[in-house]
């Protein structure tokens, strides 16, 4: 049985996975569009950006790891999985983006490019020595790293909420008359969900790391990471949205949220604010980087049996270190499709994961594939690229499509033929053993 004090660990160890840099950037700017709707828009953001990623933790633990997601697919399209999670949300996506926004809000004011190859280059070996020691991870993220993040964020929430200095908004766009929709599918578009199931190797291991063999005990300790990771995000955005929806005393026009958190903090702390805000996006890039790449580096090397733990984690954050510096945006422009197709697949999992055996192997794939077919309409839609005529088409009669979740009907279908016809062929079976 876990101490109390190492569960709590265990709790900021799951939340400083999840808080990267767009976890902070853009909460502001939602509060700031949404005005005095941002408790409509904040409560469906919620319910997709939380709710989706501590749902897919629930899942996690009740099939009892990352890996049993995947467990009725056949192996080689399973592997696959894996292998496209763990590289668009390592080197050829998110720890990229993670070292060059830590830098554009740490020293690119001060020394613009010039000092990126340096700040990399220490960014990475940071990520390498914490990555290096899986098993003390949640020593180092829950009890070092987190307290110092959760502490810096204490001190912008409460003065936000203690010196607003500002009227709320005024609504604007989508937000004026659908706030909690907008919120809903802005929420979605975090694609949080994807990061959660790779996450889940990372809990198990840590919770057995733990001295806890028991599957029960370990889902149960899964359960309460998922629920302290949730309510410490919930209080993160919400107090991040309060600054956006207050933010009109700082008297001009915003067009992201690291703008007006940049805005806010130099307006109550001055030159300390810009440090502030600094250390908080470095903090949040780092831990989400040691996240991802022990997750990945876990996975390659449970998988492969000619690779090595510590070559993977090195090899991850060189690669992540040249694309910063090299090719991010050129890179961005193909794993960004990747990303965005992969996630309908990852929910598809988690909602076959109660009911697994109750679908065959063949259902299971046929459902994956609906989940990826559609969620790549759904890819050209977000990035734009879908032809305005069938668009149009499209808008008028794919449910959900307008709200780029165009996926989620076909592949509900699929789940309920699945399991009406394992039913189905099941009472056949039971008949014939009758005659």
């Amino acid at each position: 049985m876990l101490s109390a004090r190492n569960i709590a660990a265990l709790g900021f160890m799951t939340f400083a996975m999840y808080l990267g840099a767009g976890n902070l950037i853009f909460p502001p700017f939602l509060g700031y569009q949404a005005g005095e709707n941002f408790l409509s828009g904040m409560s469906g953001f919620l319910l997709t950006g939380v709710g989706l990623p501590a749902l897919a933790l629930v899942m996690v633990a009740i099939v009892n790891g990352s890996d049993k997601l995947t467990a009725a697919l056949p192996k080689p399209l399973a592997t696959s999985f894996w292998v496209m999670v763990f590289i668009v949300i390592g080197p050829a996506f998110v720890i990229p983006r993670a070292i060059t926004v830590a830098y554009q809000f740490s020293f690119a004011p001060i020394f613009g490019e010039a000092a990126l190859v340096p700040f990399t280059l220490s960014f990475c070996i940071i990520t390498v020595l914490f990555a290096l020691y899986p098993g003390k991870l949640v020593d180092n993220l829950g009890k070092i790293l987190t307290p110092a993040l959760m502490g810096i964020l204490i001190i912008l929430s409460v003065t936000a909420l203690v010196y607003p200095a500002g009227e709320l908004t005024t609504a604007t766009g989508a937000y004026v008359e659908g706030a909690f929709a907008e919120g809903l599918t802005q929420g979605y578009m975090t694609m949080d969900a994807l990061g959660s199931i790779g996450f889940g190797w990372i809990i198990f291991r840590a919770i057995r790391s733990m001295g806890v063999e028991c599957p029960k005990a370990t889902a149960k300790y899964t359960l309460i990471a998922a629920l302290m990771y949730a309510v410490a995000m919930a209080f993160v955005y919400i107090s991040l949205s309060y600054i956006g929806s207050t933010s009109s005393y700082l008297g001009h026009e915003f067009t992201n949220g690291g703008d007006i958190l940049t805005a806010f903090t130099f307006a109550h702390f001055g030159a300390l604010g810009s440090l502030l805000l600094g250390a908080v996006m470095v903090l949040a890039c780092i831990t989400t980087a040691i996240g991802v790449t022990t997750a990945g580096s876990e996975f390659y090397d449970n998988t492969f049996s000619k690779v090595n733990y510590k070559t993977c984690v090195i090899v991850t954050m060189t690669l992540s270190g040249l694309v910063a510096n090299i090719g991010l945006e050129q890179l961005l422009a193909i794993t960004l499709p990747a990303v965005v197709a992969l996630h309908p697949v990852a929910i598809a999992l988690m909602i076959m994961a109660p009911v697994r055996n109750k679908m065959s192997q063949a259902m299971v794939v046929i459902t994956a594939f609906t989940a990826l077919i559609f969620g790549c309409v759904d890819a050209i839609h977000i990035l734009g690229y879908m032809p305005e005529g069938i668009d149009q088409w499209l808008v008028r009669n794919m449910p959900l499509y307008h709200y780029f979740a165009s996926w989620i009907c076909p592949t509900v279908v699929m789940v309920v033929v699945g399991v009406a016809a394992h039913r189905y062929a099941a009472n056949q079976q039971a008949k014939l053993a009758t005659q």
